[in-house]
């Protein structure tokens, strides 16, 4: 939720797993232990990374609808989270930018 380059990839309607697996690479081991070898990603319910491996339906994930859902399965317990965000439009960077402090 927090990723600048996942956030772009977002808008810029590419579903790209390997910026979802570098944002998962920063959180704490310690706090959530995790094999990267298990980790399944899915967009808007079509799976792009298994175990590994990207899958063939990447290339039908469809990201221009304003809600797109990121199931990400660490298969590391039963605990679950959901996390709401926001792409980076040129909107947003345009009007975050035009003001000084």
């Amino acid at each position: 939720a927090r990723s600048n380059l996942f956030k772009c990839a977002v808008f810029g309607n590419d579903p790209n797993w390997g910026r979802i697996l570098a944002a998962l690479g920063t959180v704490d081991a310690a706090t959530c232990p995790y094999d990267p070898g298990n980790v399944r990603v899915a967009i808007n319910g079509i799976d792009i990374f298994t175990r590994g491996e990207g899958m063939p339906g990447i290339a039908e994930v469809d990201l221009t609808n304003p809600w797109v859902h990121i199931d990400i399965d660490l298969a590391a317990g039963s605990a679950s989270a959901t996390v709401y965000t926001n792409d980076l439009t040129h909107d947003y960077v345009t009007e975050n930018s035009a003001y000084s402090t």
